[in-house]
């Protein structure tokens, strides 16, 4: 009977032993955790299935023992073949058990790893491998972080007749808008506990995009400004007027032209931006320039109000453009439901090109100007006195249509037919 129970146990433990020593010359490359996983369990089981007489043998208690603690390793294990990890983990293992694991070695078994104290740093060495992982997982993201900007550039457009000076609004928009995403990506990297290895690489590049984000966001301001006022001092008549202010305008000119051709010669958003340390100075120094310039432009536009109080009501823009081309006088009718309130047109004598004789309202009524009005000179002068000549015209046209109600011979209907109904 005990013969019986011995074969049983005995044929087993051999079985156990055989297969865990072949599993000690598998290669660590070829590892199938799983395979192995499989086959313990059904060593596990029939270990259970043996007959209670044998359960208190020390040949048993061996035998269970064994199984137990290949079983507990293989999780471990499982964790270690993990494609994550690198060499410094495996180095980290090794400071950890002080054991030597050549696993770039064609040669490097399951074995050579089971020699060292894996259970007994168990906690330590899943650490590693989870971090190994977690560690996989920032450099993939940090990779897409990278391969993206790798491939943004600026895309730049014609503005007027002078070449590609201006960035693209809703492409730059867009640009700003996958920095923020791609920032808010690395805060989270940089808030991850295993961040560690990758911590420079990932601070460096939030130094990169934050630096191109804070240059673009600049570049938009001068842009702006750039625009607005290259219509005043380029080719209008305001610059006649604040020469100083146009030659700072020039001066201007020529440094935005060149921050533009090295963003058409470097256009990818990074390089532009990073690559060049004095842009961000440049663009700051630009927009101090031409905030001077259009300081200069708000006050020359005040006097201008200040002498005919109706532009008030005219907006920048609009009363840029009647400055702009003052010097032609017939580019007022544009403007003239602006300043007045039912002037639609002036009309202007045919042999001289200045003289306005008659203005006429919305509804086509005309009324003929006591004196003309000569369209000289300073434009905020001649509208005004356009406005007086207006006035005394329609007091006359007043007057005379009061004597014609008070006349006996009074006809309405003539009446009507000879005064303006305004």
């Amino acid at each position: 009977k005990e013969f019986d129970l011995l074969q049983k146990l005995y044929g087993l433990y051999n079985a156990v032993m055989s297969k865990i020593d072949g599993y000690y010359k598998i290669l660590w490359t070829c590892l199938d955790i799983e395979k192995i996983n499989t086959e313990l369990l059904d060593l596990q089981n029939r270990c259970r299935k043996l007959p209670k007489a044998l359960k208190e043998w020390q040949a048993f208690l061996n035998l269970k023992t064994t199984i137990d603690n290949f079983s507990e390793s293989c999780p471990l294990l499982e964790m270690m073949a993990n494609k994550s990890m690198n060499r410094r983990h495996w180095d980290r293992i090794a400071s950890l058990t002080g054991h030597n694991f050549e696993v770039d070695s064609v040669t490097f078994t399951l074995c050579n790893i089971m020699e060292a104290p894996l259970l007994t740093y168990k906690d330590d060495i899943e650490d590693i491998c989870i971090s190994a992982v977690k560690e996989k997982d920032i450099e993939a993201k940090l990779s897409q972080v990278k391969e993206l900007w790798s491939g943004q550039t600026l895309r730049l457009m014609t503005f007027k007749n002078r070449g590609e000076l201006i960035l693209k609004g809703t492409e730059t928009t867009e640009i700003l808008t996958i920095l923020e995403d791609s920032l808010m990506v690395l805060g989270s990297l940089l808030s991850n506990r295993y961040c560690a290895f990758y911590k420079a690489e990932i601070q460096e590049w939030v130094s990169k995009l934050s630096t191109a984000s804070e240059t673009i966001e600049l570049w938009i301001i001068v842009q702006n400004l750039w625009i607005y006022l290259e219509a005043v001092f380029v080719g209008g008549d305001i610059a006649k007027d604040l020469p100083q202010e146009a030659k700072r305008f020039q001066d201007i000119d020529i440094s935005w032209i060149r921050v533009m051709k090295r963003a058409k010669k470097v256009p990818n958003v990074v390089e532009c931006c990073v690559d060049d340390p004095t842009l961000g100075q440049v663009l700051s120094d630009l927009q101090k320039q031409l905030e001077l310039c259009q300081k200069s432009l708000t006050g020359y536009l005040e006097k201008k109000r200040l002498l005919f109080p109706r532009f008030f009501f005219v907006s920048d823009p609009a009363l840029l453009e009647i400055l702009g081309q003052a010097s032609d006088s017939h580019t007022i009718q544009s403007h003239l439901l602006g300043v007045f309130d039912n002037v639609n047109e002036a009309e202007f004598d045919r042999a001289e090109y200045d003289k306005i004789l008659t203005v006429i309202s919305q509804e086509g009524e005309r009324l003929p100007l006591d004196s003309p009005v000569m369209a000289q000179g300073p434009v905020e002068l001649w509208l005004g006195e356009l406005l007086q000549q207006q006035q005394a015209s329609l007091h006359s046209v007043i007057r005379s249509s009061d004597w014609e109600i008070n006349d006996e011979d009074f006809d309405l209907l003539t009446f009507l037919d000879n005064y303006q109904a305004q």
